[in-house]
């Protein structure tokens, strides 16, 4: 067994630690603040703009140290971090995108159909949160 680079734990524990911020923010304040305004539909593109670019960049880091990790020591937990961090990428394209669409469209449309749109958006929160659990049981694996 190899051992592992002294950054590549931090690394991955950070990364971890930034995709559940933000997934725990989307769940727990971007969409209840999405149901108090007016225009949901704009406020959930801006969010989904700056937001998607954060939880990609935090996928592929740490799953990319968790496997790595794997691949130094056949850690299983290390594995399971690997899986758990990477699985919100393929979710989103697979299950979200079609919901995250959808939200672009209207987005694009000043005559969409507001209540719609409320009702993507709570179909998003639900989606949304498989990815903040399945990056809170990469982050626990990850430091505990």
């Amino acid at each position: 067994m190899s051992v592992v680079p002294s950054f590549v734990h931090p690394v991955a524990a950070t990364a971890n630690g930034i995709f559940v911020g933000l997934g725990l923010s989307m769940n727990f304040v971007s969409v209840p603040t999405l149901r108090a305004v007016g225009h949901p539909v704009a406020g959930w593109a801006t969010t989904y703009k700056y937001g998607s670019k954060i939880a990609v960049s935090c996928i592929l880091i740490s799953s990319a140290m968790h496997f790595y990790t794997y691949y130094l020591t056949g850690e299983r937990r290390s594995f399971y971090c690997g899986i758990a961090s990477f699985i919100s990428g393929p979710y989103t394209v697979m299950i979200m995108s079609p919901t995250n669409n959808l939200l672009l469209a209207a987005n694009a449309n000043p005559s969409h159909d507001k209540k719609q749109v409320v009702q993507l958006i709570e179909k998003w929160n639900k989606f949304q949160y498989f990815r903040t659990i399945a990056g809170t049981v990469a982050l626990v694996l990850t430091v505990f």
